[in-house]
């Protein structure tokens, strides 16, 4: 299956196997498999759950592919567009030589809790958003680079999510591969234990993604 629609590519239809490539703004998806019927539900299936998850537009692109012969799929998607990690500094201000404001009011807990988990009774809420830190100055400056929340971790949750939801009921047996970038998520699944030819599948389609323009 090789119909590639979207992002201005023309359509090619290869007889020998069915790809569907099925663009929309915000994320393409490409099925591979050898049935044109299975490909083009799940083609819509990718769609539709990553919309209702809520994730389409941070998703460039999605490649599964389906080998329900083997009682194998594999799905890899890689990140798009996310916003960057809240810093400490983001999110106060300097209210003192040894205290942070928070004006950021939703991101109080988290900070707080980070911050006593890192520097216990040195640091001190004093009042509401006020934060006494009983720190060195060089661990102020550090302090204000730490990450007090990565919109990226929620994003991988809920592609996970998806990914469940997506893939067959039967196909328990799941494994990941890990990539060198932290913007591409690679699943297998199957019904049976994962053999390693399944595993160079999974990765060819990784190296496959990285030409991918």
């Amino acid at each position: 299956m090789d119909v590639r629609m979207g992002r201005g590519r023309k359509s090619r239809i290869n007889k020998e196997q069915t790809n569907i490539y099925v663009g929309v703004v915000e994320m393409e998806v490409k099925v591979e498999g050898e049935e044109e019927f299975a490909t083009k539900s799940y083609e819509k299936i990718c769609l539709d759950t990553f919309r209702d998850v809520g994730i389409r537009s941070s998703i460039d692109y999605t490649h599964m592919y389906c080998n329900p012969k083997d009682h194998v799929f594999i799905i890899l998607i890689k990140i798009g567009r996310v916003s960057s990690p809240i810093k400490v500094r983001d999110v106060t201000l300097r209210a003192g030589a040894k205290e942070l404001k928070i004006t950021v009011e939703k991101y109080a807990p988290r900070l707080l809790a980070m911050l006593w988990d890192r520097y216990g009774e040195r640091v001190q809420q004093k009042a509401r958003l006020i934060v006494g830190l009983a720190l060195t100055d060089e661990e102020i400056e550090t302090l204000l680079d730490l990450v007090v929340y990565d919109p990226r971790e929620d994003l991988v949750a809920m592609i996970l999510d998806g990914v469940d939801r997506i893939l067959p009921e039967g196909a328990r047996v799941r494994t990941s591969i890990p990539t060198p970038t932290a913007n591409i998520v690679t699943i297998i699944a199957s019904e049976n234990p994962i053999g390693e030819e399944w595993m160079e599948k999974g990765k060819k389609m990784i190296e496959e993604e990285k030409q991918h323009v």
